[in-house]
């Protein structure tokens, strides 16, 4: 469901975090599902403010009960340098806002401990290295150097379920001690959920990204191009940068005596880069 816009940014709220609130609204909970929410939205807002500053174009922004995801159709936000930054500072927003609040007065702001309980779990819970929390997307970023970004994605994805099994497991083992440990069962099932769907955005966001150029290419018959001159040693990341929505890039690449050898178009350099991670030169193509 999409709220609004933000500074031009989709807000959507996530289904099971409306089925959330209508619980707690049911339970008269209202203002408690209130601070929820204001404070998962500053968890994301902080996320696209760091990426606006990285420059960086986030698309939309999707509220889930553990924080949500920041969506980029921009292939520069996964630099992971920059990935890195933009994971952090979630769970640093959230981490300071529990700080502030602990040190406010206590008669200063109703509901001050609930503000500190919710923001601490925020920052604390998304530090784990697991996809799609901002944990997981700091190891990715630190595992696409070695291994590329599909298969980066994959393990950070896996770990993620696996996380969310032994978050299930923990819930029912409180269960059969002392009847708790809902709350663990449930954010261990939308961990999971969340963590199989993950592996399937990037190649998405690839499959777009790609049919917008297809068709945009289908429906004029033609399609303005930029060629692009570089040496086999160049770094795809580089000449993915500098490429736009309105032109499509072709490569030709030269070896170190300037000999032509080949042509790479811009759908090869990305799956290249898909591939082999941010390390990838044009050679590797």
């Amino acid at each position: 469901m999409i709220l609004g816009k933000i500074a031009g940014i989709r807000v959507r709220i996530n289904w099971l975090f409306l089925l959330l609130c209508a619980v707690y609204t049911y339970l008269g909970l209202g203002s408690e599902i209130l601070i929820i929410f204001a404070s998962v939205l500053l968890h994301e807002l902080s996320h696209t403010i760091m990426a606006a500053l990285l420059k960086v174009r986030v698309t939309e922004i999707e509220l889930l009960p553990f924080g949500g995801q920041a969506r980029i159709d921009d292939f520069n936000g996964l630099d992971p340098d920059r990935e890195i930054y933009i994971a952090l500072a979630g769970p640093i927003m959230s981490l300071s806002l529990a700080a502030i609040f602990y040190f406010l007065p206590a008669n200063l702001l109703l509901k001050s401990s609930l503000l500190i309980q919710i923001n601490l779990f925020l920052g604390i819970f998304n530090f784990l290295p697991a996809l799609p929390l901002d944990g997981g997307r700091v190891l990715r970023a630190i595992l696409s150097l070695h291994m590329g970004y599909k298969r980066a994605t994959a393990v950070s994805a896996n770990l993620g379920k696996a996380i969310a099994v032994l978050i299930c497991i923990y819930g029912i083992y409180l269960f059969y001690i002392q009847q708790s440990g809902a709350n663990y069962m449930l954010a261990g099932i939308i961990l999971f959920w969340a963590a199989r769907r993950e592996g399937l955005l990037l190649s998405y966001a690839f499959m777009r990204y790609l049919v917008n150029k297809k068709s945009e290419l289908a429906s004029k018959g033609f399609l303005s191009s930029r060629q692009v001159v570089g040496l086999e040693e160049a770094l795809v990341k580089s000449i993915l940068e500098a490429t736009r929505p309105n032109y499509y890039t072709v490569v030709l690449v030269l070896d170190q005596q300037h000999r032509p050898r080949g042509m790479i178009s811009e759908a090869e350099l990305i799956e290249c880069l898909f591939s082999r991670g941010p390390l990838a030169r044009l050679k590797d193509c």
